[in-house]
């Protein structure tokens, strides 16, 4: 039996929660679970798209968005940005990403996606919150600990991530949810 979903499938069972969790959708933050479930989504859907399903990560409403996070993409080996629904990150390099204590946190997603199940970074980073005007996200607000999950796309020179902001679970606890 093969238990693979289509690309459309993907997308159609990601509209499907959408539509139907959408209150859900709203409230509250992504728990590192969610998180893990929508990397992997997004993983199995670039690695049957490719390229061609970049355009859904450059987009600030998406499948890959959700409640208080969002699913990015990097190429690590070219050191880019590929997708990322706060469009001026796109194309920035991926080796020149610290965050305000000067932790080089793009180098250290590059180094966990690249673990068989993938890992998780720890960094302080603004909260990213949706301007409604013209659906995009902006960064605001202070700096606070976001823990990233990162996973790298199987057949793709991508890698992809999202985070949560969570002050208590240690780095040590999450990879206790990806271990197989």
């Amino acid at each position: 039996m093969n238990t693979r979903l289509s690309g459309r499938a993907l997308v159609a069972l990601a509209a499907f929660g959408l539509v139907f969790g959408g209150a859900q959708a709203e409230d509250g933050h992504a728990t590192p679970d969610e998180v893990v479930a929508k990397v992997r989504e997004a993983a199995a859907y670039l690695a049957e798209t490719g390229n061609a399903g970049l355009p859904m990560f450059a987009e600030a409403v998406s499948p890959f968005v959700w409640k208080d996070t969002y699913v990015f993409v990097l190429d690590c080996a070219d050191d880019i940005t590929a997708a990322h629904p706060v469009n001026s990150n796109i194309g920035r390099p991926v080796s020149t990403l610290k965050d305000v204590d000067g932790k080089p946190f793009g180098r250290l997603m590059c180094e966990a996606a690249a673990y068989p199940n993938g890992g998780w970074v720890e960094y302080m980073w603004p909260r990213a919150i949706e301007d409604t005007s013209d659906d995009a996200l902006e960064a605001t607000g202070q700096p606070s600990r976001k823990i990233t999950f990162v996973l790298s796309v199987p057949g793709q020179p991508y890698q992809v991530g999202a985070g949560d902001y969570d002050e208590t679970l240690t780095v040590e606890e999450l990879e206790k949810l990806i271990a197989d």
